[in-house]
């Protein structure tokens, strides 16, 4: 069930991101970031080699999709974008609010094998240019943070758990503590997900979030006795209430739910979908 029944009708793309054609494959890229020294990409479905319900452009090793398709996709992606495979990292996402400062020592985590990525987290920070952070999303909020100035940068996998967690503040706490970063020099950048008017939740897990968050009015909507669930704008809301500056926050206003030609959703296709890769570098 949904919030809005007409929820088919609503946007085209947004402003910060420009959907571009490549190679036959298709993906966002950030025009925000773009403009600092970064390329953050978020990938559709469309340009790869997976048959249904993978199809197209799976990139997730952790669906029951082929592997051999999966890194027939991987590959066309990487050379789409002239990225270098050696320097792509993935992390395991548990769905946690651990991350974790990576360099080059975990260079090709994760990217020809699922066994092989960096384990038992969700968030991966980099000061290393050479360096391509990955993630692997179907509904999830792709978080992405930098500071413009000292040009260090982040991923990071926040479903409702890592939201619940306060996964996003982590990764905040650690560019101010650990890297002495200045909060106004940080940007937030949350990605396509899955908006509020699609995603239900039960009665139990909205009072979870009501009692562990205030402005519940801003992310939580009942309707008809049913419960939906913003993570959106409360990772919005939570990097605002820990100093960063509405200006230097920007939420898409892509859903990958209500989207089926661009994206996967793992609500939608009950678990049976491929997944997305965010990636973000430094020029």
């Amino acid at each position: 069930m949904c919030l809005h029944r007409d929820f088919y009708i609503y946007y085209k793309g947004d402003k910060m991101n420009k959907l571009i054609t490549k190679n036959n494959l298709q993906y966002l890229e950030n025009k925000v970031l773009k403009e600092l020294g970064f390329q953050v990409i978020f990938t559709t479905r469309n340009g790869g080699f997976s048959d249904p319900p993978y199809d197209e452009l799976n990139l997730g090793f952790h669906t029951d999709d082929k592997n051999s398709k999966v890194l027939k996709n991987r590959k066309k992606l990487f050379e789409t974008l002239d990225y270098n495979p050696e320097n792509i990292i993935f992390s395991e996402q548990i769905h946690s609010n651990k991350i974790k400062m990576v360099d080059t020592s975990y260079k090709k985590k994760g990217v020809f094998s699922y066994n092989t990525a960096v384990p038992n987290i969700d968030g991966m920070v980099s000061t290393d240019k050479s360096l391509i952070l990955g993630g692997l999303f179907a509904d999830c909020v792709p978080i992405y943070i930098i500071d413009k100035n000292k040009g260090y940068f982040s991923l990071v996998h926040s479903g409702w758990k890592g939201t619940f967690g306060n996964i996003i503040t982590v990764s905040i706490g650690y560019f101010i503590n650990n890297l002495e970063s200045k909060i106004d020099d940080l940007i937030v950048i949350i990605g396509p997900a899955i908006s509020k008017d699609v995603y239900e939740i039960d009665q139990n897990l909205a009072n979870k979030f009501k009692e562990k968050f205030e402005f519940d009015q801003l992310y939580l909507t009942k309707y008809n006795d049913n419960f939906y669930l913003d993570l959106k704008e409360l990772n919005k809301q939570l990097a605002l209430n820990y100093g960063i500056d509405n200006s230097n926050i920007y939420v898409t206003d892509y859903c990958t739910y209500k989207d089926k030609n661009l994206f996967y959703s793992y609500r939608r296709d009950e678990g049976k979908t491929g997944r997305m890769a965010a990636l973000i570098t430094r020029n």
